[in-house]
């Protein structure tokens, strides 16, 4: 697999996630897309500070409430 692929399959995912949260957890719709773009920039700075690129439920749940405590400080 090629690091293209890689990369889509990352976003991918992380999108699945995404709407998991609001659609099967939070049973609401998606707020706007520039939250989206911040909690993916979230992931994505998490994910690099530990070099690890694998994301599941578990991982996406903890980073989630992270980035909601780092929303109550702005």
């Amino acid at each position: 697999m090629s690091t293209v692929d890689t990369k889509a399959e990352f976003y991918s995912d992380l999108d699945d996630h995404w709407a998991r949260i609001w659609t099967l957890s939070l049973a609401t719709k998606q707020p706007s897309k520039r939250i989206k773009d911040r909690f993916f920039d979230f992931v994505i700075d998490r994910c690099s500070e530990v070099d690890c690129w694998k994301i599941n439920e578990d991982i996406i749940g903890e980073l989630f409430s992270e980035f909601v405590e780092d929303l109550g400080e702005w």
